[in-house]
């Protein structure tokens, strides 16, 4: 990193660029004089004398004022920085008192105006996702998001696809998704991440740099609920499915229910019966989640074809045990016996 660069960065850390000209200087020369520094740092002598003192009360640097001239020393720069993070870390609850969460949580809605800024909004948010990436958006601009939905597939993203091709038809790589779906009409371009981010616009202001049109960002998990619910009722349904990955290999552990479901049905559709280990609780209460074992006899579901679920947005295993049949849905399940946390899909042994 060559010095300019050094002096960048240490103004990021609250230095001014005399004090980090000058606290570069004496990193520099070791032991060193305030002439010294002036003229490396082209600053005066006497302006000099305060910002050596401000970098000494930084714990940056030692003055040994006992010797003529007046010797400057860095600190070794592990202890150095390590003091400068100390002192950020002393004001912190200070400055949590002065954070207005209150205007922070407004930003958990934004509205997008420009077509650049929403592509790079989508490629942002497909970047953050950990768990979970359900999109549509047109043919032409697939391109734009293309990378990041690979390199989301590396990193085990469940992600649902949906390309509009009224405007344009491309060549869609099975590498982007674990299921994609083709419409060739229009639709909002949509994208959910996590159960927890989420973009909405009209295609028009991704297809047209002069548009009018803008996006809608939400962070609000009700909201976005109800915007994957409306994708899968009203669009997910319409497509015609071009791709769906294979199965996996099992044992696998699911922490997000969705991907759970795909897997169970890729299996159940090829007749090869699945065991389940859940973590599992009455569907709308508090109780603690308790560990169930059996057998997974149907799964509802509209992710994979062929569809299975009974109404639009239904996500749920029938799971028949010892004691009875019962309805496992996810997190916030509302018609199911259970919600669950954790499910283990296991192969049935062969009887």
């Amino acid at each position: 990193m060559v010095e300019d660069d050094i002096v960048d960065e240490l103004t990021r850390f609250g230095l001014s660029e005399k004090e980090a000209l000058a606290y570069v200087a004496v990193l520099q020369n070791g032991s060193t004089t305030m002439r010294v520094v002036s003229e490396e740092t082209d600053i005066s002598k006497s302006y000099a004398y305060d910002i050596v003192g401000k970098l000494e009360d930084r714990d940056l640097i030692e003055i040994d004022d006992h010797v003529q001239p007046t010797q400057l020393r860095a600190i070794p720069p592990s202890e150095g920085i390590e003091n400068l993070v100390s002192q950020l870390h002393s004001i912190e609850t200070q400055l949590e008192d002065l954070f207005d969460s209150e205007s922070y949580e407004q930003q958990k809605f934004s509205i997008i105006k420009s077509r650049r800024t929403i592509l790079t909004q989508l490629v942002d948010l497909i970047d953050s996702a950990t768990d979970e990436i359900v999109l549509a958006l047109p043919a032409s601009v697939l391109c734009r998001v293309e990378d990041s939905l690979r390199d989301a597939q590396e990193r085990g993203v469940f992600c649902m696809l949906l390309v509009t091709e009224y405007d344009e038809e491309v060549e869609i790589s099975d590498s982007i998704a674990n299921v994609v779906q083709t419409w060739d009409a229009p639709a909002p371009v949509t994208l959910t991440i996590d159960r927890s981010d989420g973009i909405v616009s009209s295609a028009d202001a991704v297809l047209n740099s002069n548009s009018d049109e803008y996006a809608i960002y939400h962070a609000e998990e009700q909201i976005v609920s109800s915007l994957f619910d409306s994708f899968i009722a009203n669009y997910w349904l319409m497509g015609e499915q071009r791709h769906a990955a294979q199965k996996g290999s099992l044992p696998a552990t699911f922490t997000s229910f969705r991907p759970a479901v795909f897997e169970a049905a890729l299996y159940l559709t090829d007749e090869q019966p699945l065991t389940a280990e859940i973590e599992v609780r009455p569907t709308q209460s508090d109780d603690s989640f308790e560990i169930v074992e059996g057998t997974i006899v149907e799964v509802k579901q509209s992710i994979v074809r062929p569809f299975s679920n009974e109404f639009p947005t239904q996500e749920s295993f029938v799971v028949e045990t010892p004691d009875g049949t019962f309805t496992v849905g996810g997190a916030k399940a509302f018609i199911e016996d259970f919600e669950a946390r954790n499910i283990t899909l296991k192969r049935e042994p062969d009887r």
